[in-house]
């Protein structure tokens, strides 16, 4: 394999060559030429998801010349989203579209059926368990058999490929909402659900009757099923501990005893390794820039060719993401921090390699700049843990501080990430922080950030700015916090916090008035959301409001950028109106950029382009080095751009 790997670098070297300059931020914003490569169980097709300028294409294309045999065209402002293999010739295809005047597209109740030999089947509706890829004829999927105060009750159903004929019952779910997990000779195997009460239940299907195997009223932890071994005598659970990170637990489908096969003092598993037919899971990833995997069985053939494979890529990861039935040839997906995703055709037999495509050829990890973990302890002793991303040349570099959005279990990783590089290698340093209630440690780290927003989330991020001035070279006089959603609300409340670090923030679809998001928005028009606000937020309003940026804009000295989509239904423009109302009230300028036919985050290539150009022009100009901390401009200018 060596050899074969060896061989592929240098390709992709050749292919790199003479793209030494720093990207544009077209560059960054600019759509892959391959969202996805799939290999068809048969080994003699790739299904792969191509974005042209207004939707995305589906096309099957032949290895023997990778000439396409197929495609499927969902029109103007429509984007085939995923694809699925259900057999040697036909895959399946999930799909979004736009409409009306919304920039944002919304899923599509179908599944669109194309055939290598260019027929589209009828589409038709349900949500597929298993493709039953060793079945020439059927496949599993699951629909709503009835509505039961206003929850579906789930039914399994056995169908044919083709789509026509009757379908066949397999198995009501035990509980509404219910979602299915069948092993790799399609028999139904576990269900699971959350209710209402955002408690959740797993349940094993045994000799036709179904087993409660965690109910977390009485666990206080969620457990879900992940795979089934290749024998089928066992099951994968993905565990949470009441302390500590989550563990992989094997269950025995016979008699339910339970073992741990993957565990970690300090990280949640950050992905799982499969077995080439994807149904059992043969490892758990951990680490950082170099992520480890830890093989439940080392002497697993699949596992013996994956260590291989992940030792060729040194700082990089390497996985097999598809694979034909007879497992001898692969699509091997690679990804880093300093470039987005490439495909590999694996040979298993040879352990020749060859690359296929890379999904963006315009962007070379040889102007990126690398990503280093950083740890240090919080005021309180908390252990912290994130992300530093530093310019070229000598220091002290401006720093931008980006909390991540959520914010509960949520947590930023090493992945490649266009935000961090259009900074890094404009010249800033990049801050990225897991703060308490990030996802990655546990449910305890998660729990330790409930009704804890404005407070030691906070601080969080204040202190590990506090840290990047002090031990990696950040210049305390340029600063600025950029953050998107919760990380909206926490730019805001920097500057509020501390108004002499911060420079300036740019707040995106923060939700600044907290008691507002029990008016306004999606989460609390659900008992499930009701629920989730009254523990992860808290229910005071006074507290609430004591805790929002709209309530103390006077104390705001950095320049501020707002950033909306004004058709946002997660955090609703009620929250904007309300903070430009105080800012404007206390004298306090601001920037802004509000499209009218926007959401939750910027779909349009239009807006997005104008977003980052705004955000870029704002930060070059507070970042000067003329200026100092916490001198606000005040002859900042309140724009509305629509």
């Amino acid at each position: 394999m060596k050899r074969a790997m060896t061989a592929a670098m240098l390709a992709l070297a050749v292919s790199t060559a003479g793209a030494q300059t720093a990207p544009t931020r077209e560059d960054f914003l600019r759509k892959p030429e391959f969202e996805s490569m799939t290999i068809s169980p048969g080994g003699d097709y790739i299904a792969a998801r191509l974005p042209i300028a207004d939707r995305t294409l589906l096309a099957i294309l032949r290895l023997s010349d990778m000439g396409v045999a197929a495609s499927l065209d969902p029109g103007k402002d429509g984007y085939v989203d995923g694809e699925q293999w259900v057999s040697n010739t036909r895959v399946f295809a999930s799909a979004s579209a736009k409409f009306g005047t919304l920039a944002q597209p919304y899923e599509l109740p179908n599944l669109y059926p194309l055939d290598v030999d260019g027929r589209v089947g009828t589409p038709f509706s349900g949500t597929m368990i298993d493709p039953l890829a060793d079945d020439p004829e059927f496949l599993l999927t699951a629909y709503c058999s009835r509505v039961l105060n206003n929850k579906c009750l789930t039914r399994v159903q056995k169908m044919r490929k083709t789509g026509l004929g009757k379908r066949e019952d397999v198995v009501d779910s035990p509980v509404p909402d219910a979602s299915f997990l069948a092993d790799r000779g399609g028999t139904i195997r576990f269900s699971w659900a959350t209710d209402n009460d955002d408690r959740q239940q797993a349940f094993l299907l045994r000799d036709g009757k179904w087993e409660q195997i965690n109910d977390e009223n009485a666990s206080g932890v969620e457990v879900t099923p992940i795979g089934t071994s290749f024998d089928r005598k066992y099951g994968f659970l993905r565990s949470e501990r009441k302390q500590g990170p989550d563990v992989i637990e094997r269950i025995d489908l016979a008699t339910g005893e339970r073992s741990i096969v993957a565990s970690d003092p300090d990280a949640n598993p950050q992905a799982m390794v499969w077995s080439f037919d994807g149904h059992e899971p043969i490892g758990a990833v951990y680490g950082g820039v170099q992520p480890q995997v830890r093989f439940f069985d080392e002497k697993h053939p699949h596992a013996v060719l994956t260590r291989d494979l992940i030792a060729n890529f040194p700082n990089e990861f390497a996985r097999v993401t598809s694979a034909s039935r007879d497992g001898r040839r692969a699509i091997v997906t690679v990804t880093s921090p300093v470039e987005p995703q490439r495909f590999y055709l694996l040979d298993t037999a040879s352990g020749d390699i060859k690359l296929l495509a890379r999904s963006r050829p315009w962007l070379s990890r040889k102007v990126m700049r690398p990503v280093e973990a950083f740890e240090f302890k919080a005021r309180d002793g908390m252990t912290l843990r994130g992300w530093l991303t530093q310019p070229a040349g000598k220091g002290p570099h401006p720093l931008v501080v980006m909390p991540h959005g959520g914010p509960f279990d949520i947590s930023d990783t090493w992945v490649y990430s266009d935000d961090v590089q259009m900074l890094a290698t404009h010249g800033y340093a990049v801050l990225r922080v897991n703060f308490r209630g990030s996802g990655g440690r546990g449910r305890d780290f998660v729990e330790a950030g409930y009704r804890q927003w404005g407070r030691t989330m906070q601080d969080d991020v204040t202190d590990a700015t506090r840290w990047a001035i002090e031990h990696a070279g950040a210049d305390a006089s340029r600063v600025c916090l950029w953050g998107e959603s919760y990380g909206g609300y926490a730019a805001l409340m920097g500057a509020i916090r501390e108004p002499q670090m911060y420079r300036c923030v740019i707040g995106m679809a923060g939700p600044y008035d907290l008691p507002t998001m029990y008016k306004w928005g999606d989460t609390h028009r659900s008992k499930w959301g009701r629920t989730f606000l009254t523990r992860a937020l808290g229910d005071d309003m006074a507290t609430l409001r004591e805790d929002s940026p709209t309530a103390h804009v006077d104390r705001i000295r950095a320049d501020i950028m707002l950033v909306q989509g004004m058709r946002d239904y997660r955090v609703s423009p009620e929250h904007l109106r309300i903070l430009r109302k105080a800012l404007d009230e206390a004298g306090v300028t601001y920037e802004g950029y509000f499209p009218s036919d926007e959401t939750h985050g910027f779909y349009d290539d239009k807006s997005r382009q104008k977003y980052y150009d705004s955000v870029f022009r704002f930060l070059d100009r507070n970042l000067a080095p003329a200026r100092s901390a916490g001198g606000g401009d005040a002859s900042g200018v309140g724009v509305k751009v629509d």
